[in-house]
Order: C-alpha cells, then sequence, then structure tokens
C-alpha cells in the first residue's frame, strides 16, 4: 500500500497538469479578489475588523477554491481512465479499494495545496492593495481559517472524486463536477427544506461554509470535520458498492 500510495503522488506532483492547476488557481484567486475590489463601494478599508471578514467572506463565495478545486480533480484523476492507463493498476494485482484510498489521498492533498494557493494570494493581494493589517493574531486566525476551508472542501474533493471514480469517464465527470458547482447547494438545500432538516448539509458545504469558519471569531473544526467525515463515508460506500460489481478486467 506505501508504495502505490508513494507512487500515486509522485506521479501528481510531476504531472505538468499540476503545475497548470496550480497557477490557474492563482490567477482565479487574483481575478476575484480584483473583482471583490472593483464591486465595492468606495475604499474597502481591510482595517476594519467587519470589513476584514466581508472581504473573507465574498472571496470564499466567489468560488475562489471551488472552481479550481473541482477542474483539478477532474483533469489530473480523471486522466487515467481516459489513457485506461488505470486497468495497469489492476492488472498488477492492486484491488479497487486499495487504487481508490490511494486516489483519495491524492484528491485530499489538492485540496490542502489549492487551498493555500488561494487564500495565500487573496491574502497578498489584500496586504499590498488593499491595506489589510499584518500582525501575529493575524497569520494565526489565518492558520486556522486555512486549516477550517481545507476541511470543509475535502467535502466537495470526495464527492468529486467519487464521481470520477464511478463514471470512469473524463469528460462526463469534469461536465457533471461543473454542475455540482452551480445546483449542488441549490439542490441540497431544498431537500432539506423538503424533509425539514434546516441547514444540516448545507451548512458545511463548501459553498457555505463561511458561517463556520468566521474570520477572527474562530472555527469550529470539529463540527466540519464531523461532516468531512460523514462525507467520505457515504461516498466511499457507494463507489465501493458500485465498483464491485463492475468488470474492469
Amino acid at each position: 500500500m506505501k508504495n502505490v500510495i508513494r507512487a500515486s503522488l509522485y506521479k501528481m506532483f510531476h504531472d505538468k497538469a499540476l503545475r497548470i492547476c496550480l497557477v490557474g488557481t492563482a490567477i482565479w484567486a487574483l481575478l476575484v479578489s480584483v473583482m471583490l475590489t472593483w464591486a465595492a463601494d468606495g475604499e474597502m478599508g481591510l482595517s476594519d475588523p467587519w470589513l476584514l471578514a466581508k472581504y473573507w467572506r465574498d472571496f470564499i463565495s466567489y468560488h475562489s477554491i471551488n472552481i479550481p478545486l473541482l477542474t483539478s480533480v477532474a483533469v489530473l484523476l480523471s486522466a487515467e481512465y481516459k489513457d485506461q492507463s488505470w486497468r495497469l493498476w489492476i492488472a498488477k494485482g492492486i484491488s479497487q479499494l486499495s487504487y481508490y484510498f490511494t486516489k483519495l489521498l491524492c484528491a485530499l492533498t489538492l485540496v490542502i495545496m489549492i487551498s493555500f494557493i488561494a487564500i495565500l494570494t487573496g491574502a497578498v493581494f489584500g496586504v499590498l492593495a488593499l491595506g489589510m493589517p499584518m500582525s501575529g493574531l493575524f497569520v494565526l486566525t489565518m492558520l486556522k481559517f486555512f486549516a477550517g476551508q481545507c476541511i470543509a472542501h475535502m467535502t466537495v474533493a470526495v464527492l468529486g472524486f467519487t464521481l470520477v471514480f464511478l463514471l470512469r469517464n473524463g469528460d462526463i465527470a469534469s461536465c457533471i463536477n461543473m454542475l455540482l458547482l452551480v445546483f449542488g447547494t441549490m439542490v441540497l438545500s431544498k431537500l432539506e427544506k423538503a424533509w425539514e432538516l434546516g441547514e444540516v448539509l448545507t451548512g458545511a458545504w463548501a459553498f457555505g461554509q463561511f458561517e463556520y469558519a468566521t474570520f477572527g471569531l474562530g472555527i469550529d473544526l470539529m463540527r466540519l470535520l464531523v461532516v468531512f467525515v460523514s462525507y467520505l463515508a457515504v461516498c466511499s460506500l457507494i463507489a465501493f458498492l458500485i465498483a464491485t460489481h463492475r468488470d474492469v478486467s
């Protein structure tokens, strides 16, 4: 298992597509920051705690992490299904369980890298262009904010990769991932209202998770962690049940 994980991570880190995805993440995050500046009515004044919190809420809600994350998951993790090289893994005696687990680790690694680059880009732009205050407390809060973002967005990565794994078609998976981005929150919200569940799912869905990672007020990491583990368990169970009934030879 260790060799399989090392091989998967090595392949991903040496893939040119990964560099393109990471650079694209920084560019997209910068565009989001610039767009927020243009949309602001007057000077943003991020020295004000309320305006600073609003900047980060808007930065996340404009899909600064979601779009590059779902795109990267679809591009990087569906490549093996496009060229059918994934069958070589199975032919070498690697079980579907091991394959799913190693690629899932790759997807979660992507979450950390993309979240870091997006948030760092937003912070650098805020400091250099908007006068965002810098202090030891600010850095500590940013680290907590980054941790919360990683956990929250892992739910999207798990669901996105599960779609890639089940469909085994890069183009279709990419389209469905983008549809998830556009309609995922809306559909879940409607279902929750119909079932009178409140906002159990959408409250921690990555498109609305800033409610549990309020900048400057701490992060409810345990709640986000529970939601992530729930997504991991449900998506993995569905994937395994369907995969066991498929012919992969």
